[in-house]
């Protein structure tokens, strides 16, 4: 990563030159391990922090360079950031910040689901389809894959290959040429690879280098079958032994043991064995934790000394023993003492003994490699194991056959090297890796198709990891102040969750068979494994409905809500399990039953106290940059009793309803105290509350008046208040999500400095300026970059629909004044934007683009002069909202409004329905011509540059007039 950034930061010189920058501008680091993508992120975090405050120096060039490429120019670049950098690791909806800035010099962190999705125009975890083409775009222009252990994910470097090769002058008439380079890194790189740089020093070797002590330490590992670990009982058979070697190997040198297992459910197994005793640390840690959950995790192993550097001695109170699955195993910068592992292939093993005695430290490191009895001789093929195939028993049996007089084998990286060199039968003892499809064109023209999405449409999946049985996830999270026992609840339900989405450090990753039977109210066990996309030994769901029984009992109807954005309706509020998806975004409210723990790994207190698994406005704050308030007795309720506040604002909710329809400005009075209140009560609160004062301290700066207070102040069902502050906090802007362009009401509603709203003529302006300079910025021929600019000056003639401008307005057909782009007046709840779209008039689903395309065709003198680049600026005007891909969506209008706008001299007027949802309209002929002339990602590009010209512009206006 650091070469990467530092080449790039070289091509700065050729900005304003003939040359455009040819150096990749965003990094994407990819390893199919949760666990290391967070790590490499916060190695990158660092690495982006030192530029950000470099002073002087070679550091302070880089940083300037960088900064020029941000900017897209040699002048004005002071204020940007040199590097941006972001995680994907099971994204929600509107987790995108990464997706910012097209120039932007930018590090991502992902696993191969998250990017591969994207790449190939089906982000996972989205609620809706309307920004894919632009993450496909960010993912496959000016961008280099470094493909960690690329042997683990052969699948995924083969569509990388294929995506290079359809980016070529070959599939598009006029090809953007923009750099897209996959690169592999791999102690045994795959097949067919030729440009291969290894290490060819004698470092390894010397005994007196760094990278000798490490290479040549020994790493002893006694075998061990396990007889009563077999069929149903391997779980608990098997774990107990795990356990009690994990003691064994403890001693005065070792003080820090780790415990490498192949499925969750062993994890969570020998890890109950280990919290049951006394006298030691246990720590779980897999990648079925919600980020807020692992994050203290990993922070305690730090707290511990246990990363590579540490100390030789372990200065431990009490000693430590982690208990991991495979998400541990790749790549982490942790050091142990001592190692257990349940027997995998060769190379998985391999991986994990990277965990003990990383650093070559002069200790007595010891191992101990168990197996299951079914597992070291499968009676059947179809035995095999659902992750590691035949390698396992395979690596079992050579390991038996190279035991020393010890009975132990050395898995020291040197000896086991010698061990290994001219072995034949090498890739018996390797995981099985499938192989992708052969990617055709066909594919890519349904991939393109991004709205509407095709029936059928080519399944990514096995493009990432193969054509093999796996198990995607759903994402699960968690709150307190819902209720769906009603349809009237269920819609206060919806109500909140608008006004607080799910962020992605309060989600779960489940499988999705996983969380089918727990929605069928049925005992479940991850008996998964924990890399994503990996085969499973788990059936399919059953995807009955967990309702009465038939015999007059229940198991309890647990009714959860289909998070899916602006689109959430109360269809998507189901007790079905046939109704869950891959990618689904789940959220369950805590009053349901438990257990819990069949779906994840969480804090111990959650079953005692679920309300302490609602994290959704920590999460809000940190994922959107703006502060959040939820007012609900069970949320009050879990609050700290050291808090004095508690009282206050359990007195507050007392008889809301009716305090609220009597005296809306006592309550906000109220509120305003209970703010002041919660201010200053930093001292003593535990970590997973220190939100509340920053976020409170942050709502009374915002909401200074009790009359804006009770006007943005939301009262949901009665009973609980939502405080949503619209200012974001400036220290967390960079990692937010800003944007969003899912419907017109979202789009045209953000927070400005003093609430001042945006005038359309300024907005207009304002995104043709960013365009251009985006445009420039990549080097794009001027003919190319006018259009572009061009698009952004018409994108939004639409709004200027009398009826649009009335809903910016609150609905009042009555207020007029200058032309609107974007005000803080356009309602916020979904009820109350329903109510102003029908007071105004406007039709329901409206697409002001639509509109913007029938004012610009009636004065075509503001197009350019070439056929092609006419098409061009249409479709992205059409497709700025990510519709038009290749179809305009159906608007019914019965009563249109004339509408007349002048721009730049030109007189531009409509009347009458726009029409364009017909297939004769020219919208789906226009976008396949410039796919075919651009190429499937050349088009995504061009329409990227513009949409974000767009976010960032709006962004912008947020925190400054629009006149500045």
């Amino acid at each position: 990563m650091d070469v990467a950034v530092f080449a790039l930061a070289a091509h700065a010189t050729r900005l304003g030159s003939a040359r455009p920058v040819a150096a990749p501008r965003r990094i994407f680091f990819v390893v199919d391990r949760r666990v290391i993508v967070d790590e490499a992120h916060e190695r990158a975090g660092r690495l982006a922090n030192k530029l950000k405050a470099a002073e002087d120096g070679i550091l302070k060039t880089v940083a300037d360079n960088l900064r020029r490429i941000a900017r897209g120019a040699t002048t004005g670049f002071e204020d940007e950031l040199p590097l941006a950098v972001h995680a994907l690791r099971g994204g929600v909806y509107r987790s995108e910040a990464w997706a910012r800035n097209p120039l932007q010099p930018t590090i991502v962190a992902s696993t191969v689901d998250q990017i591969g999705s994207r790449l190939l125009f089906r982000a996972y975890g989205r609620g809706g389809s309307g920004a894919w083409p632009i993450y496909a775009a960010l993912a496959a222009n000016d961008s280099l894959v470094l493909l960690d252990e690329a042997h683990c994910a052969q699948p995924f470097l083969q569509t990388l290959q294929a995506v290079r090769l359809f980016q070529g002058p070959r599939w598009a008439h006029e090809p953007l040429r923009r750099c897209f380079c996959p690169v592999v890194m791999s102690a045994t790189p795959p097949p067919g690879l030729e440009d291969i740089f290894r290490d060819e020093s004698d470092d390894g070797r010397n005994s007196d280098h760094e990278l000798g002590r490490r290479q040549l330490a020994c790493k002893p590992a006694t075998l061990t079958a396990v007889p009563k670990a077999k069929d149903s009982e391997a779980t608990r058979g098997l774990s107990g032994v795990l356990a009690q070697h994990a003691l064994r190997l403890l001693s005065d040198e070792r003080r820090a043991i780790v415990v490498f297992v192949n499925r969750v459910a062993t994890a969570r197994e020998t890890y109950r064995r280990l919290s049951d005793g006394e006298g030691i640390v246990a720590i779980l840690l897999t990648g079925r934790m919600r980020a807020v959950d692992k994050d203290i995790a990993v922070r305690r192993l730090k707290e511990l000394q246990l990363h590579s550097g540490a100390s030789t001695t372990r200065d431990l109170q009490k000693p430590v023993i982690v208990v991991a699955t495979q998400t541990l195993e790749v790549g982490a910068d942790l050091d142990f003492d001592g190692l257990v592992t349940e027997c995998a292939s060769l190379d998985a093993l391999r991986q994990r003994f990277g965990r003990l005695n990383r650093m070559g430290r002069d200790i007595d490191a010891r191992a101990a490699i168990l197996v299951r009895a079914d597992q070291a001789q499968p009676r059947r093929d179809e035995d095999a194991d659902p992750v590691y195939g035949k390698a396992l028993a395979n690596t079992w049996r050579w390991l038996d056959e190279h035991t020393n007089g010890n009975g132990e084998v050395d898995f020291g990286i040197a000896h086991l090297d010698s061990l290994l060199e001219g072995e034949d039968a090498l890739t018996d003892l390797n995981a099985p890796s499938a192989d992708a499809p052969v990617m055709l064109p066909a594919h890519l023209d349904g991939w393109a198709q991004t709205a509407p999405e095709p029936r059928p449409s080519p399944d990514v999946a096995i493009f990432l990891h193969g054509p093999r049985e796996s198990v995607p996830d759903v994402q699960v999270c968690w709150r307190a102040d819902l209720d769906l026992a009603t349809n009237e609840a269920q819609r206060n339900a919806i109500e909140s969750l608008t006004l607080c989405p799910p962020g992605s450090t309060e989600t779960l990753p489940v499988p999705i068979g996983t969380f089918k039977r727990w929605l069928a109210g049925e005992e479940t066990e991850d008996d998964s494994g924990d890399v994503e996309g990996a085969t499973t030994g788990e059936k399919r769901a059953e995807t009955q409905s967990n309702r009465d029984d038939g015999n007059g009992s229940s198991r309890g109807v647990r009714h959860i809500v289909r998070w899916r954005g602006a689109a959430t309706s109360d269809t998507d509020v189901t007790s079905n399990p046939a109704s869950i998806v891959p990618g689904d975004i789940v959220v369950i409210p805590t009053t349901h039953p438990g257990p819990w723990s069949q779906l994840g790994d969480l804090p111990p207190n959650a079953s005692d106290l679920p309300a302490t698994l609602d994290v959704g406005d920590a999460a809000h704050r940190v994922n959107r940059a703006k502060p959040i308030l939820r007012l609900h007795r069970v949320l009050v309720d879990a609050w700290p009793d050291s808090m004095t506040a508690k009282a206050t604002a359990q007195s507050l909710l007392t008889d809301l309803d009716r305090r609220y329809e009597e005296d809306p400005d006592n309550v906000a009075g109220a509120l305003r105290s209970l703010l002041t209140e919660l201010s200053t009560t930093d001292a003593g609160l535990p970590d997973r509350y220190s939100w509340l004062p920053q976020a409170a301290r942050e709502l009374e700066r915002e909401f200074s008046s009790i009359t804006t207070l009770r006007r943005e102040c939301r009262l949901i069902g009665g009973h609980s208040l939502i405080l949503a502050g619209r200012q974001r906090v400036p220290a967390l802007v960079q990692q937010a999500d800003s944007f969003s362009d899912e419907d017109d009401d979202a789009s045209s509603r953000v927070a400005y400095r003093n609430g001042r709203p945006v005038p359309l003529r300024a907005h207009l302006s304002g995104v043709e300026t960013v365009a251009r300079r985006h445009a420039v910025g990549c080097g794009l021929p001027p003919a190319l970059t006018d259009a572009i600019a061009r698009a952004g000056l018409l994108h939004d003639l639409g709004k200027a629909d009398p009826r649009f401008q009335s809903m910016l307005r609150g609905g009042s057909p009555w207020l007029t004044g200058e032309l609107l782009a974007k005000s803080a007046e356009m309602p916020k709840s979904r009820a109350a934007r329903e109510r102003a779209r029908l007071a105004a008039g406007y039709p329901r689903g409206g697409r002001h683009e639509l509109l913007s395309v029938r004012l610009t065709e009636s004065a075509r003198t503001l197009l350019p002069d070439d056929a092609d680049l006419r098409d061009l600026v249409l479709h992205l005007i059409a497709s700025h909202h990510g519709h038009c891909r290749p179809f305009a969506p159906v608007v019914t209008d019965g009563e249109p409004s004339r509408v007349d706008f002048e721009l730049c001299g030109h007189n531009l007027h409509w009347l009458g329905p726009t029409g364009l949802e017909r297939l004769d309209s020219a919208v789906a002929d226009r976008f396949w011509r410039l796919t075919r002339r651009y190429g499937w990602w050349g088009l995504a590009w061009l329409e990227a540059l513009l949409r974000l010209a767009d976010w960032r512009r709006s962004d912008w206006e947020e925190t400054h007039d629009a006149g500045e």
